[in-house]
């Protein structure tokens, strides 16, 4: 009456701007993953490392899931196995995220694992009370050597 409208009228437009708007979104969201659903049906690559990303992260899960947090570090330092599963999975969850954004995955990486390795030793040589000063001395005097040219 008089210009007014009842409450299930005004329930009722609403829900048609709410249906409008929420189908909008969802036209939205499936437009933005149909990239990568079809990365993921075509990219052999991409699939792969959801494989090993699956595969390394169940054997982790396997070899670690009745320690406590300390064995689990403690095994991860000393077990090069486990270390290289933890490596793998990470790499291969790097890999696959790279490829979904449609980025440049460069193959190999041996150097950048090479330096990590290079610097950690180096890190360990000369921290560690036995070997420190020893390898401290034997830089020094290499560096020293190096600057006088001899």
């Amino acid at each position: 009456m008089f210009g007014r409208r009842s409450r299930a009228e005004k329930l009722k437009k609403e829900a048609r701007n709410k249906s409008l708007g929420s189908g909008l979104a969802l036209a939205g969201a499936f437009s933005g993953a149909r990239p990568i659903a079809e990365r993921l049906l075509y990219d052999d690559d991409l699939r792969d490392n959801i494989r090993t990303l699956l595969e390394s992260g169940r054997k982790i899960v396997d070899e670690v899931s009745d320690e406590d947090p300390t064995d689990i570090v403690a095994r991860l330092w000393d077990d090069p196995k486990l270390r290289r599963e933890v490596e793998a999975a990470a790499e291969a969850a790097q890999e696959g995220f790279k490829r979904v954004r449609g980025q440049k995955v460069r193959s190999g990486g041996g150097s950048r694992r090479l330096l990590l390795i290079l610097v950690l030793a180096g890190g360990f040589l000369f921290l560690n009370p036995r070997t420190g000063p020893e390898a401290r001395r034997i830089a020094g005097d290499l560096i020293s050597s190096l600057r006088s040219g001899s």
